[in-house]
């Protein structure tokens, strides 16, 4: 069975702290359109963003997608193909715990980066309804431009799920 679009939206945003603010409410009314709590969705796609703007600094683009029978996901496309790389934070650091989140949010998340367009796109899949089937991880498996359903050809260089923990580095949340 083919999945229906319940709603695919897509939003650009500039490399400014002040818009993490305007992410919150573009997914606040994406999650309301199709009648899902947006506590989940907001911090996640909060945290991406703020990892947008203080690790990529290039202008980004936030896509919210919700296929029938499928979990929903949200995607953060920026200009940079340096990968996040999570790190051990230590009980008095200010930042490094943002994959923490969101690994503990998220059913999963993947990030592919597009070689010849020199972006990345870091996506998160929400956990879904274990009784109505959206939790089974029937998610497609790497991230989609907008108006796409499947990945890019041009899509070349993926990475999926959990990163050590003691990896350090600039793309830290």
């Amino acid at each position: 069975m083919s999945p229906y679009a319940v709603l695919i939206r897509a939003a650009k945003f500039e490399p400014v702290p002040t818009v993490v603010r305007a992410v919150r409410r573009f997914i606040e009314k994406c999650c309301l359109e199709v009648g899902i709590n947006p506590d989940t969705p907001v911090v996640l796609a909060s945290e991406l963003a703020t990892n947008a703007i203080r690790h990529a600094g290039t202008p980004f683009k936030v896509t919210f997608v919700a296929l029938e029978g499928r979990p929903v996901w949200i995607e953060v496309e920026d200009g940079s193909l340096e990968l996040p790389r999570p790190r051990a934070a230590g009980p008095d650091d200010l930042g490094g715990r943002g994959f923490e989140l969101i690994e503990a949010l998220a059913a999963k998340w993947h990030t592919d980066r597009d070689l010849s367009k020199g972006n990345k796109i870091v996506c998160v899949t929400l956990k879904g309804d274990e009784e109505d089937g959206s939790g089974d991880g029937n998610h497609v498996d790497t991230a989609c431009t907008e108006g796409q359903l499947t990945a890019s050809a041009g899509q070349s260089d993926l990475h999926r799920g959990s990163f050590p923990r003691a990896v350090a580095g600039p793309w830290s949340a």
